[in-house]
C-alpha cells in the first residue's frame, strides 16, 4: 500500500513540473535607445537600456543602423556586451548630407527585440557672411545666406556688413559693423540679435570670431583716438594689440586647444609689420615682408595665409611654420585670404592678377592653383571650406558687369547667392 502511495505522489510531481515547465516561455527582451546620439563625423555616439531581459539571459545588445527606416542586425551594428543595464555604442562610417536611422536591440533565446527609433541628419550647413546693397548711395546691408537663403541682419539707414563667424552648439554667431551715425559700431549677431562691442563714437569692425568653452573672443579694430589698433574682445571686453600711437587691425582669431591665435598688422615708422598674437602675445613668425589674414593651427604646425611684397609684386603666400610658400605667379598682384587643412591636403583660398590685369578667384590645393572665375573681369575668393570630400568657396565677382555677385562654388561649380539688391559680397563662409 505504501508502496503504491509513494508511486501515486511521485506521479502528481511529476504531473505538477511539466506543468510549470510548459507554463515557463522565454519572452523577448525590452530595450530602449538613446534618444540624442552625438554625432562627431565619422561617427556617431549612441546606444540604450535593456530594461528586461526577457526572462533569459541577454547574450547581446547594441545598436543597428541604416539609411532605411527599422533597421535590423542584418543592417550594419555593434555588439556592446550583454546582460540587461545601458550600454554605449559608437556608429562608424556615417557620411555627411545623409539620414540615418538607429534602433538598439537586445537578444536573447527568444530572439532579438528593437528599441524606439531614432534619427542623425549629418545635414551640414553652410553659412556665407558678407552684404549687399543697391546702387549709387545706398547702405550696405549685412547678410548671411544659410544653404543659400538669405536673411539681412541689419536693415538700418547708415549701413553695415558682415565679416566672419562660427557655430558653438545650436547658437550662430556673425560679427561685422552697424553704423550710428558716422561711425561704424563693432557688432555681435547671436541668432540674429546684435550687441554692440565699441563705443558708438568710435570707428570699429569685428572681423573674426571664435568660441572656446563659454569664452567669445572677437578680432577686429578700433579707432579710439587718431590710429586704428587692432583689438581681441573676450566676452565683450578689449585688450589692445597694438600701440596707442601706431595703425594696426587684427584680422582673424583662432582657437588651438586653449591658446588663442590672432593675426593682423601694425604700422611703425619702417611700414606695416606683420603680426602674429598668442594669448595677447605678439611671437616671431616671419622674417621679410609678411602681410597676413588667416591663421590656422594643425597639430604642431602654424599655418599663416596672406601676401608678401618681393622685387616690387605681392605675391598671395602661405606660411608653415614661418617658412614662406609663394603661391601666385607674379604677373599681378596676389592675395591668400583663407586656409583649411585636410588630412595631407593644404587648401588656399584668394586671388591673383594674370596677364589682364583682373583679380582672378584662386584655390591653390598644396599650391596648385584652380581659377574659378572668368579672366575678363574682377573675381575674388574669400575662404574655404571642407565638408567632406567636397570642396566649398565662397566669393564674388563682377559677373562681366558693373555689379557684384556674391557666389558659392562647390567643387568649382558656382551657384549665383541670392539677393534682393543689385550688388552682393561676400566676406567669410562657416559650417555646422
Amino acid at each position: 500500500m505504501k508502496k503504491l502511495f509513494s508511486i501515486l505522489l511521485l506521479a502528481v510531481i511529476f504531473s505538477s513540473c511539466e506543468n510549470d515547465i510548459a507554463n515557463w516561455t522565454t519572452n523577448l527582451p525590452t530595450v530602449i535607445t538613446d534618444t540624442v546620439p552625438v554625432v562627431t563625423l565619422p561617427t556617431a555616439t549612441s546606444g540604450g537600456t535593456v530594461t528586461n531581459d526577457g526572462g533569459d539571459s541577454v547574450v547581446a545588445r547594441g545598436v543597428c543602423w541604416s539609411t532605411v527606416h527599422n533597421p535590423t542586425i542584418a543592417d550594419n551594428h555593434t555588439i556592446d556586451g550583454m546582460g540587461p543595464g545601458s550600454f554605449t555604442s559608437v556608429i562608424t562610417g556615417l557620411v555627411v548630407s545623409t539620414v540615418y536611422y538607429v534602433r538598439a536591440y537586445a537578444t536573447n533565446s527568444a530572439g532579438t527585440a528593437y528599441g524606439n527609433e531614432v534619427m542623425i541628419n549629418t545635414q551640414t550647413d553652410i553659412y556665407v557672411v558678407g552684404g549687399q546693397k543697391g546702387i549709387g548711395p545706398a547702405q550696405s546691408k549685412a547678410t548671411v545666406w544659410k544653404n543659400g537663403v538669405a536673411t539681412i541682419l541689419s536693415n538700418g539707414p547708415d549701413g553695415s556688413s558682415a565679416f566672419g563667424g562660427c557655430v558653438s552648439g545650436t547658437d550662430i554667431y556673425v560679427v561685422g559693423y552697424e553704423n550710428s551715425g558716422f561711425n561704424s559700431v563693432a557688432t555681435v549677431w547671436k541668432n540674429g540679435v546684435p550687441t554692440h562691442l565699441s563705443d558708438p563714437t568710435h570707428d570699429a569692425i569685428a572681423k573674426s570670431i571664435v568660441v572656446l568653452g563659454t569664452d567669445v573672443y572677437v578680432a577686429g579694430y578700433e579707432a579710439t583716438g587718431s590710429p586704428y589698433t587692432a583689438k581681441l574682445w573676450k566676452n565683450g571686453v578689449a585688450t589692445t594689440l597694438t600701440s596707442a600711437s601706431n595703425n594696426g587691425q587684427a584680422y582673424t582669431v583662432f582657437a588651438s586647444g586653449t591658446d588663442i591665435y590672432v593675426v593682423g598688422f601694425e604700422q611703425n615708422s619702417s611700414g606695416s609689420v606683420g603680426k602674429l598674437w598668442k594669448n595677447g602675445v605678439a611671437i616671431p613668425y616671419a622674417t621679410g615682408s609678411f602681410n597676413p589674414y588667416d591663421v590656422l593651427v594643425s597639430g604642431s604646425d602654424i599655418y599663416v595665409a596672406g601676401d608678401s611684397y618681393i622685387g616690387g609684386k605681392y605675391y598671395a603666400t602661405l606660411w608653415k611654420n614661418g617658412v614662406a610658400t609663394l603661391l601666385s605667379t607674379g604677373s599681378g598682384p596676389g592675395v591668400a585670404r583663407s586656409i583649411i587643412v585636410s588630412g595631407t591636403d593644404v587648401y588656399v583660398a584668394g586671388y591673383e592678377s594674370l596677364s589682364s590685369g583682373h583679380p582672378i578667384g584662386t584655390i591653390w590645393k598644396n599650391g596648385s592653383a584652380t581659377h574659378l572665375t572668368a579672366t575678363g573681369y574682377d573675381g575674388y575668393a574669400e575662404e574655404v571650406c571642407i565638408v567632406g570630400s567636397d570642396v566649398y568657396v565662397a566669393g564674388f565677382d563682377f559677373n562681366g558687369g558693373s555689379y557684384q555677385s556674391a557666389k558659392l562654388y562647390k567643387n568649382a561649380v558656382a551657384t549665383v547667392l541670392p539677393a534682393t539688391e543689385v550688388n552682393s559680397y561676400v566676406n567669410s563662409m562657416f559650417v555646422k
